[in-house]
Parts: structure tokens; sequence; C-alpha cells
């Protein structure tokens, strides 16, 4: 175990927080895996519990761990491209000073085994809810989304989950900071389309033109699909889709 001095000439919690990131940079700790606990690691290093909360802020903050409230704290996967569906849109719109608004258009669970066997990576046996969401930014329609989960990861989940703006507008902050999923990998597919109704009316775009269609299946860390996600986005809006890489 490496000790923390007080006389190293910098703060305690940047020597903790640089001792957690190095082992996650050499592979100590691996995508996945728990950090210790917080009262383990003020154990450990004989450091208070807000020097050791300031260092995994730290972390969260340049993209080395995610932390859940009653869950803990967990190391992200290191490949942008598993990372492709979990950079939140709307944290990604907001960093470059654009208007994010999300407007839930409905939320039930109806999807039939046979819809679910055919098309989601879930079991046909479960209830899946299907959430349908309309993208705005900057005042502008740029997305339908369709989103399906497991009945079972968020009972009794409601449009009210969804803030009006800001971060919590997002599915997956309310997937991670409302019913503590934890969501580790993700796949994406992005193909050209055709509009159809009810995309038309709904994006104010014409029958036939051409939109993109981005699909996205979430997996949490035991590898099991949490997350199937068909968005629709606009002709003029689909260089969007494209998320900024998030900090190393």
């Amino acid at each position: 175990m490496l000790a923390l001095s007080k006389d190293a000439g910098r703060p305690l919690y940047v020597q903790l927080y640089e001792l957690i990131r190095d082992q996650v940079r050499a592979g100590t700790l691996k995508p996945g895996d728990a950090i210790a606990a917080e009262s383990e690691l003020t154990r450990t290093y004989g450091v208070s519990r807000i020097t050791v909360r300031a260092a995994l802020d730290q972390l969260v903050r340049e993209g080395y761990i995610d932390r859940y409230r009653g869950r803990g704290s967990y190391v992200k996967s290191t490949n942008p491209e598993t990372r492709a569906c979990l950079a939140s849109f709307t944290d990604q719109m907001l960093s470059v000073g654009r208007r994010p608004r999300t407007d839930v258009l409905g939320l039930r669970i109806d999807v039939t085994a046979a819809f679910v066997a055919r098309t989601l990576p879930f079991s046909p046996d479960v209830e899946v809810v299907r959430i349908e969401r309309l993208r705005w930014v900057d005042g502008v329609r740029v997305a339908l989304v369709h989103s399906y989960i497991p009945y079972d990861l968020v009972r009794g989940i409601d449009a009210r989950d969804f803030a009006d703006e800001g971060p919590a507008q997002s599915l997956l902050y309310v997937l991670e900071h409302r019913f503590g999923v934890v969501l580790d990998q993700g796949e994406e597919t992005l193909v050209p389309v055709n509009a159809q109704p009810p995309v038309t009316e709904l994006l104010g775009v014409s029958g036939g033109d051409a939109i993109a269609l981005k699909i996205c299946t979430v997996r949490d860390v035991t590898g099991t699909p949490v997350l199937y996600e068909e968005a629709s986005w606009s002709g003029p809006q689909t260089q969007l889709v494209r998320r900024v890489p998030q900090s190393p």
C-alpha cells in the first residue's frame, strides 16, 4: 500500500486521487471493478471522509469512475467504442452551451413477448417498459427516441422522474441516480433511413426525407442488457448524434 504524505507539497485528496487514477491507468483496477468504500479508504489511508470524497469527485469529473448512491463507485470503461451509448447527450449539449430539452410523450408497459423476442435483447418472459421521448436543442426538435427497459429494474418509473431541464432530464441519469442501474458498456449502430409517420409529424420533416436512426444496446457491469433504444434524428441535426468524446 502506498502511503499519503502530509509533507508532499500536494493536498491529501490530490495524492489519493492520483493513487486511484494510476491504478486505473495501469489496469490494476479494471473497468467495472468496485472502488473501496469511503469508510475503508478513510481507514486505509488515515484521512478524513471529506478528503476521500474530494478525491472521488475528481475521479468522476475526469471520467475514471462512476458513483452511485447506495451502491458505491465503479471504474468506467476506458474503451470509447463501448461507451458510445453512455455519453449523455444532455450533458454534452450543456457542456458546449446548448439548451437541451426532453418531452416525455409516453411511458407504458405494453410490449408483447413476440416483439421482445424478435427485436429486443431481453428474455421474452420479462415485462418491458417503453418510453417515448422528443428531444429538443435550442428550441428545435432533433430526435424521437423509443427506449425499452426491463420493468423490474425501474418499477415505479414515471414521467415525473425526468426533470424539465438540466442533467436530470437524461434517461441515463434517471437510470443511474434514481434506480441505481450500473451502466457499463454500449453498442451503437447508426444507419440512414427515410422518415415515415409518426416520425414525420413529431420531427416536422416530410415523408421520405433522409434521417439517421441510432440504435443502442446498453449493458450493466454483469454484461446483462438493461436498455435498448432507437432514436430517429432529423436530417439537419444528424451531426448532433456523434457525441463529443469524453476526456480520457
